[in-house]
């Protein structure tokens, strides 16, 4: 037992399918060698007081023979048994790496949808702030006349300060409000597309 649990599965199968074929060349030696004790039986001059002895060896070499395809069987059903077990490890290598590679590809597609997410905020707030930034850049300016007064009128302005931030205000809420629209839509597309991608729609449900 020990000297088989060394060998690998494969170097068995080896030395079953060696064993098979031997077998069977010692099964065609043995109906050769029952032929020839038939004809010494068939002959009456070889035969007498021979024959008991002579029908014995036939009954033997048939059992041997009989023996040979047995155990021809069995190592056939053990290199059948061999060759079953390496499709269902190869199936089920198969699995797992099919598996592992969905799992990879959900994980990257996750990772994928959450820069996705920041790149779309980015770029909201990138919008939004972007107009604001330019129009701060310009009346930041600190160009004058040759009396000292600011070049731009609205730097004049009695009212110029508060006319900004309620200009900015009003700005600032249209743009969240575009911002929650197309957020809205969005997210009413995705759900759909997710609704249709398991099946719901092949259940008979109604599209969210």
């Amino acid at each position: 037992f020990g000297i088989l649990g060394a060998q690998t599965p494969r170097a068995l199968l080896f030395e079953v399918v060696l064993v098979r074929r031997q077998l069977h060349v010692v099964s065609r030696r043995v109906r050769g060698i029952s032929r020839v004790v038939k004809k010494f039986i068939d002959d009456r001059d070889i035969a007498s007081g021979l024959t008991a002895y002579l029908q014995d060896i036939i009954e033997h070499l048939d059992e041997v023979s009989d023996d040979c395809e047995r155990l021809g069987g069995k190592c056939m059903a053990l290199c059948e048994a061999y060759d079953r077990a390496v499709d269902k490890e190869r199936d089920r290598r198969n699995r797992v790496n099919t598996e592992q590679v969905k799992k990879q590809e959900e994980r990257r597609a996750a990772q994928a949808d959450r820069q996705n997410g920041i790149l779309f905020l980015l770029a909201v707030v990138t919008t939004i702030f972007a107009p604001a930034q330019f129009l701060a850049g310009i009346y930041g300016m600190n160009f004058q006349h040759l009396d000292g007064t600011p070049s731009m009128p609205e730097l004049v302005w009695e009212n110029g300060y508060s006319f900004f931030w309620t200009l900015a205000l009003c700005y600032f809420s249209l743009c969240l409000m575009i911002a929650a629209c197309v957020y809205m839509c969005l997210r009413r597309r995705q759900d759909k597309e997710d609704f249709y991608v398991d099946g719901g729609a092949a259940g008979g449900g109604a599209p969210p």
